[in-house]
């Protein structure tokens, strides 16, 4: 995958069926484009108050770095509920470099006040839509989020995240001791 526009968006609905809504229309706008990659959850806070993350897919999910799509969007914005989604599907340390690459990616590209103000939504809100679209631009996702009550959609630099995934286990896998062997 080449360098492609990354859109990164969060919407915030009064009700998990509103933010469901909206779900449907990114994923069967999904299946009728040429989009490049596509992950979106639908957020909801729990009795507790904590966001839960609710439903959610990928079309990349098949891809070593897929579940990090999704994930590292996520930890920019949200890192306890982005942790938790990565941590029972990255199973190694060299994998979590890769994680940090993506994670990264959103960091640095994204302004800084755009991502504040994503996780004061996804805070204010009772339910929540995350999407990431690779490939994709801005105005075709903000469409899609008709039905939100408040939204942050920002196009960040293109990134290839199939190459950053892969540079950054590499240099993690060359950085790792050799075990030692047994006598």
């Amino acid at each position: 995958m080449s360098d492609q526009p990354v859109v990164l968006a969060v919407a915030t609905y009064p009700t998990r069926a509103a933010a469901e809504q909206d779900f449907d229309a990114v994923w069967g706008a999904e299946r009728e484009s040429d989009l490049d990659h596509l992950a979106a959850a639908v957020l909801e806070k729990g009795a507790d108050g904590q966001l839960e993350l609710d439903r959610h897919d990928s079309t990349a999910k098949h891809l070593p770095w897929g579940g990090a799509l999704l994930g590292g969007a996520i930890t920019a914005v949200a890192a306890p509920l982005g942790i938790a989604l990565l941590a029972p599907v990255v199973p190694s340390g060299a994998e979590w470099a890769g994680v940090g690459a993506i994670v990264g990616h959103f960091w640095h590209n994204v302004p800084k006040d755009d991502l504040r103000r994503m996780s004061n939504l996804l805070e204010g809100g009772q339910a929540a839509l995350v999407v990431v679209a690779v490939g994709r631009p801005a105005t075709d996702i903000d469409a899609l989020l008709a039905t939100a009550t408040s939204k942050i959609v920002t196009r960040s630099m293109p990134a290839d995240f199939e190459a950053d995934f892969a540079r950054a286990t590499e240099e993690a896998t060359a950085m790792q001791p050799e075990a030692p062997t047994g006598r």
